[in-house]
């Protein structure tokens, strides 16, 4: 009787689990649409320049923050997508290691975390280059891209990048 439920146990967490990772996959190879919308140059800071009417300085400065939060960025990306291969790797074998899967389940969320806590200080980083009427139409851009898919918050998506 005990050995079923430990089965029954084992099984239930495996269904929970495999779940869990097809709904993340599901939502995370869906199309995306480009925010803000890439044009020429297709620039990140050309976009905010033009939509706040960044003065030389502004630009300069936002330019020279965003190429070191770009860096910082790539770091974390690169480590999601090691961490999402393993994991996947992990699954897909014939007989996957459920703590083993756990663990890169944690790592990835932990990555995932790290990530948007960057994006929130960047962006509160951005605010003080900023006049108050710039940072009223700075942050309302930003919420209506989190209305779209693929909106700024997203690590992989938005800021001129193309969909996938």
């Amino acid at each position: 009787m005990r050995k079923n439920l430990i089965i029954l146990f084992l099984v239930i967490l495996t269904i929970i689990n495999v779940a869990a990772l097809v709904t993340i996959a599901y939502h995370r190879f869906q199309p995306r649409k480009p925010f803000p919308p890439a044009g020429p140059p297709g620039s990140p800071i050309n976009f905010i320049k033009q939509e706040l009417g960044l003065s030389d300085e502004q630009a300069k400065r936002f330019e020279d923050h965003f190429k070191k939060f770009q860096g910082e960025m790539d770091t974390i990306l690169d480590s999601l997508k090691v961490k999402r291969s393993e994991l996947m790797d992990e699954i897909s074998s014939e007989r996957p290691d459920l703590d083993k899967v756990n663990k890169l389940i944690s790592e990835v969320g932990a990555l995932e975390n790290e990530l948007q806590k960057k994006i929130v200080m960047n962006m509160l980083e951005e605010k003080s280059f900023l006049t108050p009427e710039q940072q009223k139409k700075f942050y309302s851009i930003f919420k209506q891209g989190r209305n779209l898919e693929g909106g700024p918050m997203e690590p992989e998506a938005g800021m001129g990048k193309p969909p996938r």
